[in-house]
């Protein structure tokens, strides 16, 4: 097959150590293509099997922040079988209705938020702003790996089984907590209980998420199929499903490029980086 290769930076460009701002993407083979097709540890697949093929610079991907992540997923994707895909709902704003079926969008039309250059990967809510907590708590954009040892840990499971997400998320962030740094994960989730107010709680996970909302959009925007509007929505979430094209998203990428559209698939890919309003 014809490899094709492009340039893509990353979106925590300036906060890696050990792996280079820009890195060199290509198209994968059949054979790759088919490790992570109904694979049941979809993200491991990717970092252990498919990334290292996919990309030529030596990485270890475990260490990519979160949003790197799911940036070189998306990119690798567009590279491979171009930017549609078919959705099966779209939620229009304009006429308040959910169309059902199957639909195709573009993965262009999902935004990205990028990170400031000047921003050093330490987000802090200061202690003026909790009701009763008197500390600072520090915390930085979790690796993927860090997201990884979150979800698969079991100190975080509720009752009746289920992840509690939000803390357990919050706790693989904080770096320090009222002046204590170097704590585990649990002595930190301890700490959040035994320290923090139900009221403080909310304005920690609350202010967290406003101060780490960097990388790419759930979803994109698309035609209404009811109303014909252009502010109906879609959800796309990297999964498997991510990378499996239908035959109709994958003959509207042959007649884009037959048109000369897509020539360059990381500049089209950044192009769709936009800064907060």
């Amino acid at each position: 097959m014809a490899m094709i290769s492009e340039k893509i930076e990353l979106i925590g460009k300036n906060l890696y150590t050990d792996i280079p701002g820009t890195l060199t993407l290509k198209s994968i083979p059949t054979a790759s293509e088919l490790e992570y097709v109904g694979s049941e540890d979809f993200v491991g697949t990717m970092l252990d099997s498919i990334l290292p093929e996919a990309v030529d610079e030596n990485v270890n991907f475990h260490n990519l922040l979160e949003v790197d992540y799911y940036w070189i997923c998306r990119c690798l994707r567009i590279l491979n079988y171009g930017p549609y895909y078919t959705t099966n709902a779209v939620y229009c704003r304009s006429c308040g209705k959910v169309s059902y079926g199957e639909f195709r969008v573009n993965l262009k039309t999902i935004n990205c938020i990028p990170i400031p250059d000047d921003f050093s990967n330490d987000i802090v809510v200061s202690k003026d702003e909790f009701l009763d907590f008197s500390g600072d708590v520090h915390l930085a954009l979790p690796t993927i790996q860090q997201i990884i040892n979150c979800r698969n840990d079991k100190a975080f499971q509720t009752p009746d089984g289920n992840l509690d997400s939000d803390l357990a998320r919050i706790c693989y962030m904080v770096t320090s907590i009222g002046g204590k740094s170097n704590l585990t994960p649990i002595e930190i989730k301890y700490k959040i209980k035994n320290d923090l107010s139900a009221a403080d709680y909310i304005i920690l996970r609350d202010r967290i998420s406003e101060l780490s909302d960097f990388g790419l959009r759930n979803g994109g925007t698309a035609q209404c199929p009811k109303c014909h509007s252009n502010d109906a929505s879609f959800v796309a979430l990297v999964n498997d499903k991510f990378f499996r094209p239908s035959l109709g998203d994958l003959r509207q990428w042959k007649h884009d490029r037959s048109a000369g559209k897509n020539k360059n698939i990381s500049r089209s890919a950044t192009a769709t980086i936009r800064k907060h309003n």
